[in-house]
């Protein structure tokens, strides 16, 4: 599931955590909390999980912090404060300030530590200690609400023997069109997008390809081409590119079933390669240069030939003739044969 394996979803569980405010000037340290209503808070961090598109640098402070508190050179506390105090000093005015929670979480396999870290939106409120004689008050925060749209930021670093790996996930509520992050969060977590919006954009290009082609006998006509071209003017079009949009536009492309049964394996089908290209929960801007380009189309007859094209030259430069019984006829207008050669044949 996106940066979790099953196993570790299954086995998920929450050693420590710590609760601070940051964006004010002056930053307070506070103690590691008991760890409580720990089911909900796991939920939450599951939802924050996006496949990782971002790398650590090789200067990262808080990757470096981490394998500190991981290995046990460091504790939890002192190596969560300081990594709140160091996201602290670099928030940007022009961010609201939040509650950031880190949370240090174990999984079956002892070696491995995973972290997360969510800047979330807080409530505030004064309220009178009854205990002090003065009427001191007391500053209440009501932070984490049930509702995934109060997550700003969040981050999630996987620790196996004491080594950080490289991948990390992460989200910015600020950058909703693409996996973009502020620049005050990417500094903080030393990392850089090791995937363009290109890559993914051919990824989900893939998915919708490898789809529509396993239900090719369902299709209109069986005719897998126009469902992938009218999947991509779909995709291409879209405002942007998630999970829902990559979906959408293979049902588009399908025709849009009228079968409940259908259209849930088409989408179970979908969701399940989304996971395999490391696509899952990804919003990114379409590149519709990528979107646009027609994928390679494969022929091959009984009598051995083989023909490649560009599936967009159907129709128009390569003919594919019906001609009944005595079979079919592939008919290519060409200005210029460019090559005409032998191939090598392969030994054995």
């Amino acid at each position: 599931m996106s940066f979790f394996t099953d196993e570790e979803i299954d086995s998920l569980s929450i050693e420590s955590m710590i609760l601070h405010v940051v964006g004010p000037q002056t930053f307070t340290a506070n103690p590691a909390r008991q760890v409580q209503h720990e089911a909900f808070f796991i939920g939450k961090i599951i939802d924050t999980a996006v496949d990782p598109v971002f790398s650590f640098d090789t200067h990262s402070s808080t990757k470096r912090k981490l394998e500190d508190i991981a290995s046990g050179r460091n504790t939890f506390e002192r190596g969560a404060q300081a990594l709140a105090s160091s996201f602290n000093s670099k928030h940007v005015s022009s961010s609201s300030d939040g509650a950031l929670f880190i949370f240090e979480m174990s999984v079956k396999d002892p070696n491995v530590r995973i972290y997360s870290l969510i800047k979330y939106d807080y409530r505030e409120a004064l309220q009178q200690d009854p205990k002090q004689p003065d009427g001191v008050l007391l500053r209440i925060i009501n932070a984490f609400i049930d509702d995934n749209r109060a997550v700003q930021k969040a981050a999630l670093i996987r620790v196996v023997a004491g080594v950080a790996e490289d991948e990390v996930s992460a989200r910015d509520r600020v950058k909703r069109a693409a996996p973009e992050l502020s620049d005050y969060f990417q500094d903080f977590l030393g990392v850089a997008r090791e995937v363009d919006d290109a890559e993914l954009s051919q990824k989900a290009l893939e998915v919708v390809q490898a789809t529509l082609q396993k239900f090719k006998a369902v299709l209109p006509d069986k005719d897998v081409s126009t469902a992938l071209a009218t999947a991509r003017g779909i995709l291409g079009q879209a405002p942007k590119v998630n999970n829902q949009a990559i979906i959408d536009a293979i049902i588009e492309g399908a025709g849009n079933p009228a079968d409940a049964t259908l259209i849930k394996k088409i989408t179970d089908e979908t969701q399940k390669r989304i996971r395999r290209a490391k696509l899952e929960n990804l919003t990114f801007k379409p590149v519709r240069k990528v979107l646009r380009q027609a994928p390679t189309r494969r022929l091959k007859t009984t009598e051995g030939v083989i023909v490649i094209f560009p599936d967009d030259a159907a129709g128009s430069t390569v003919q594919i003739l019906d001609n009944g019984a005595a079979g079919k006829r592939i008919i290519i207008d060409t200005k210029q044969i460019t090559e005409d050669d032998l191939v090598a044949r392969r030994a054995g």
